[in-house]
């Protein structure tokens, strides 16, 4: 447990200096992750061999280290608009809110937060045994800093309840003195097994004095329908009802051995759910780990997994999982021991497990030269990976797609309002934004279909002379959604499939493959309303029997409101690093971040949810 003793001394050591009017400017000693972002904060990213800057981490952990710090976006862009924080209207209606529109789904408001605070980076899934039995997830800072919040619903998603997630103690073996307390939770992910068991996974981390960070599990017995979260193992359904009393995780991950060079982050997971798999049961998660040298300056950032095998008491011990591919460049750079065609720029993996069992990973990886054809600063590239074996061996990495990660970059003398400096942003929003792939599995015939967006469509924007990165001004912010497919389970993938076709932006897709054999993705658009002048936005779907004709429809019954910084100064510059559906039962369930709030005048991000009829 953090040490009782350096709580006392500290306050003793305030007390006496305020005693003796001595004024002292604080000491903070930083962890990598927090060098890391500060550096780029003040204008000193580091950058890979083809000028691109290095993989970030998830901007959960960026948004509460920038808080934490006081790094935020005010001090990282003098271009932001002016303005005075309006107050939000205050109120006893309590939680629940549905916006409703002629044609349009409901769009139902799931956290149960009645506060001022925000709600992003948003996760659904529908228990395989009850289609009425739904959870949704989302990064929240209604607990003081960032954590993580979870709801249910038992009626397919009319009405939520808030299960709130244990707090960030962890108790473990590895921790000295056996508990830790963690200063921040992020990126909440979940996924039932066949039997109805959730498992609930975030990354815990440190900000100030300790830099210790871990992978952590929790999870809801079937009988609790996500509507607590406990220890795996603790507490049973049958042969009767036995209340689980822990609410620690377990921890297939951590740092504590080294908190100076290692951090875990950006983890998303998977159950197999299928009755007919060989690894019914299994519980997987894949995750990135980011390495930094004894100057804490970035080394690599591989994808690693884990598996248990016994309803999330025990994990198998973390495995690099991203591999290497002449496809890979410069693996080397930064630590000579590597392999030079080691694919670790990475960030950003999802798995999918397929009815035979299979698990399949897609990842962004960073690790292309700048000579090739498309290579350069903004090129990047979608990997897939794949093992038969419930993750003991695992194929080399495939490239699905390039990723032409063009859009403009706020920097020094040139920032994009609202967006933090050395991060991607499509103005007028300054939501920091990434290129992630989802994945989607057609339980059928075994078609893969990898989901995306980038910027091939946009643009071209300026290229700063001394940076050599693409800025403002450019022609346009026409980012689209794509999909490229898989029908020989990941051995060879078509070529990107244009799914948007528009001159507007539309990013942060999330797509899946339905159980008719249909694609179908979700994803901010702002094609309506004046949004590309105004940076409002709104959700969208599209449609697809093969990938090649699509369909969209408009799922939000209206525009969200741009949220600036002189709008919202605690919620700018940040929508989260995913939106979230799940086709199931012949449905879409989509969740996302919704800034429409509690009044027109003041922005405020909350979770969303609609349950759309294909």
């Amino acid at each position: 447990m953090k040490r009782t003793a350096l709580a006392i001394a500290t306050l003793l050591a305030i007390v006496l200096i305020q005693t003796i009017e001595v004024s002292s400017e604080p000491v903070v000693h930083r962890g990598p992750i927090a060098k890391m972002l500060s550096r780029a904060a003040h204008g000193q990213p580091q950058r890979l061999p083809n000028g691109r800057l290095v993989p970030m981490p998830s901007s959960g952990r960026e948004q509460a280290v920038m808080q934490s710090l006081d790094l935020g976006i005010a001090s990282a862009t003098t271009a932001a608009p002016t303005g005075s924080f309006k107050l939000p209207t205050i109120s006893t209606y309590g939680c629940p809110n549905v916006f409703k529109r002629e044609g349009f789904p409901k769009n139902v408001r799931a956290n149960q937060d009645c506060g001022f605070r925000q709600q992003a980076e948003v996760w659904v899934a529908v228990n395989p045994t009850d289609p009425k039995n739904i959870v949704a997830s989302s990064n929240d800072s209604k607990y003081s800093g960032n954590r993580t919040g979870v709801e249910f619903s038992l009626d397919g998603g009319k009405h939520w309840g808030d299960s709130e997630l244990p707090v960030g103690r962890l108790a473990a073996d590895f921790i000295p003195g056996g508990e830790w307390s963690f200063d921040a939770i992020t990126d909440p992910a979940h996924a039932w097994d066949a039997d109805g068991n959730l498992y609930y996974s975030a990354v815990a981390f440190d900000v100030f004095q300790d830099f210790n960070s871990a992978l952590v599990v929790w999870k809801a017995n079937s009988c609790l329908q996500g509507s607590a979260l406990h220890t795996p193992g603790d507490g049973s359904c049958e042969p009767e009802f036995v209340e689980p009393i822990s609410a620690t995780g377990i921890a297939p991950s951590n740092n504590f051995a080294d908190p100076d060079h290692f951090a875990d982050d950006k983890n998303l997971m998977a159950a197999d759910a299928f009755p007919g798999s060989p690894f019914k049961n299994n519980v997987y998660v894949t995750w990135t780990i980011f390495r930094f040298d004894d100057s804490g300056l970035y080394v690599e950032s591989p994808i690693f997994f884990t598996r248990s095998e016994d309803g999330g008491q025990t994990w198998t011990d973390p495995l690099e999982i991203s591999g290497g591919s002449a496809d890979c460049v410069g693996g080397d750079t930064f630590d000579a021991s590597e392999d030079p065609d080691t694919c670790n720029f990475d960030q950003g993996s999802y798995p999918v497990v397929g009815p035979d069992g299979s698990v399949n990973v897609v990842f962004n990886n960073c690790n292309t030269p700048e000579a090739a054809p498309l290579g350069g600063v903004g090129i990047c590239q979608q990997m897939f990976v794949k093992s038969t074996d419930a993750g003991d061996t695992w194929t080399d990495p495939v490239v699905v797609s390039d990723d032409i990660g063009l859009q403009p970059f706020s920097v020094p003398d040139n920032e994009i309002p609202d967006c933090p400096l050395f991060r991607q942003c499509l103005p007028p929003n300054g939501y920091r934004m990434n290129d992630f792939p989802s994945l989607g599995i057609d339980e059928d015939t075994g078609r893969l279909a990898v989901f995306w967006a980038d910027f091939r469509n946009g643009g071209p924007c300026t290229t700063d002379p001394d940076l050599d990165l693409p800025v403002l001004p450019c022609d346009n912010m026409n980012n689209d959604v794509f999909v490229s497919i898989s029908k020989d389970g990941g051995v060879t993938w078509s070529g990107a499939k244009q799914v948007t076709r528009n001159m507007k932006a539309q990013w942060q897709p999330w797509g899946d493959v339905g159980e008719d054999g249909n694609l179908y993705v979700g994803y901010y658009d702002r094609r309506f309303d004046q949004c590309e002048d105004t940076g409002c936005n709104d959700i969208s779907l599209a449609s697809s029997h093969g990938g090649k004709n699509w369909s969209s429809r408009r799922i939000s019954t209206g525009s969200m409101p741009n949220v600036p910084c002189d709008a919202n100064p605690f919620q700018c510059g940040f929508a989260g690093d995913y939106m979230s559906i799940q086709f199931a039962n012949g449905k879409v369930y989509m969740v996302w971040a919704d800034s429409r709030g509690r009044d027109l005048g003041t922005p405020d991000f909350d979770m969303y949810f609609a349950k759309v009829n294909p």
